[in-house]
């Protein structure tokens, strides 16, 4: 079912690139497990949606028609329980774009936007660009994984400078997919503080270990001042080429978002995109359950060599996504030595914890992506160089 991409060292892709890998590592070969997208190649028929889409050869302005509405409509109550019928919905080009558009409109210069950290460092990135504040709601580390401070939040809420708060959902890098008490706190504490809730909610599909994803969208017959962002980039590793959809109960705030993104001309439709995701839309969910499994024996695999060699690197254990978060505290006073080590002995390019955030320093982001093979090999080697 899963085909492992043989081309992915030679096409231009970000994470295999030897010129980005010195940029970014110091070294040029470097086996390539930071970048989160897949080592697997297309679904074959979403290939053949593409190739068949190329061959009528005519790439005319194009729109997005009631059919593939349609689809996707169905496709998200049939997965996510979401009616977006009674939801407005948008597409742009990323979700760091929506992001961007949103910030801008809620918030003022030097506004605050909470984040929960340690996080996906581009929220960071994309908050500072606007000339907002990021302002962290550091997630606590437990014995069974991480858990958001909510007495902190309640904190931060109440501070009249902070208008945002950003949820990822489920959380990157540290694999929590929250559970329906824990949204319905964050929602709760949202309302009673008259805070906007963005939700990123990208890596929704890969959910592991029988564990539910539960959308932002589920509260919306009560709560209603939220965003939720969506892609199906990551699942379906069409990171270059994908939409992003703005989903919204509030016409009001939805309006406002329209109005931007009108205003840069950014909904146009790509043609390529539109007949891959209304693929994706009609087809079974044969491709998602195998790249599930997958990414769960790749997880039972860390677990397995971990116990096996006695290491005290700790695998924080995942609900979802295909990325891994490993804690290397007990072995380690120096995240720059941790980091340094695992690039220049074992060669591999995986993502330095300190950039998700202070809180992340001496862990490091593992994308397992990947077969059980490489997975395998990777993580034998992490254990060797820090024995």
């Amino acid at each position: 079912m899963l085909k492992l991409d043989e081309k992915l060292t030679s096409l231009p892709f970000s994470k295999s690139s030897p010129e980005i890998l010195k940029s970014i590592f110091g070294e040029k070969e470097l086996s390539p497990r930071w970048i989160a997208d897949l080592d697997f190649s297309l679904a074959e028929p979403l290939q053949k949606i593409l190739i068949d889409r190329i061959k009528n050869s005519g790439f005319g302005y194009e729109y997005k028609d009631n059919s593939f509405l349609k689809a996707q409509e169905d496709w998200y109550q049939r997965r996510y329980e979401i009616d977006l019928k009674k939801h407005q919905r948008f597409f742009s080009p990323t979700i760091m774009t929506s992001l961007a558009i949103i910030i801008e409109n809620f918030t003022d210069p030097e506004d605050g936007v909470i984040i929960q950290t340690p996080v996906y460092p581009e929220f960071k990135k994309v908050i500072g660009l606007q000339g907002r504040e990021a302002v962290k709601n550091p997630l606590v580390l437990k014995q069974n994984g991480y858990e958001i401070d909510f007495d902190d939040l309640r904190e931060k809420a109440n501070e009249a400078k902070n208008k945002i708060l950003l949820l990822c959902s489920p959380h990157n890098p540290v694999g929590r997919s929250w559970h329906f008490d824990e949204l319905e706190k964050v929602v709760n504490i949202c309302r009673e503080n008259n805070l906007l809730l963005i939700s990123d909610e990208i890596h929704r599909d890969i959910m592991l270990f029988k564990n539910r994803f539960i959308s932002i969208c589920s509260f919306s017959e009560h709560f209603q001042n939220f965003f939720m962002l969506a892609s199906e980039a990551k699942t379906f590793n069409l990171c270059s080429i994908c939409d992003s959809l703005i989903v919204t109960p509030n016409e009001k705030i939805g309006e406002k978002v329209k109005r931007t993104l009108n205003k840069y001309q950014l909904g146009r439709t790509n043609g390529l995109t539109r007949a891959v995701l209304q693929g994706i839309y009609e087809m079974d969910d044969a491709w998602t359950h195998a790249l599930i499994e997958v990414v769960e024996k790749n997880v039972s695999i860390i677990r397995q060599e971990l116990r096996e060699a006695k290491s005290k690197i700790r695998l924080v254990s995942p609900e979802a996504t295909y990325l891994v978060w490993l804690d290397f505290r007990e072995i380690f006073a120096d995240g720059e030595l941790l980091f340094k080590k695992v690039i220049n002995e074992a060669k591999i390019a995986v993502n330095f914890g300190r950039w998700f955030g202070r809180e992340g320093d001496l862990f490091l982001r593992m994308n397992i992506g990947t077969t059980p093979e490489i997975v395998t090999d990777i993580i034998k080697k992490i254990i060797n160089i820090v024995k």
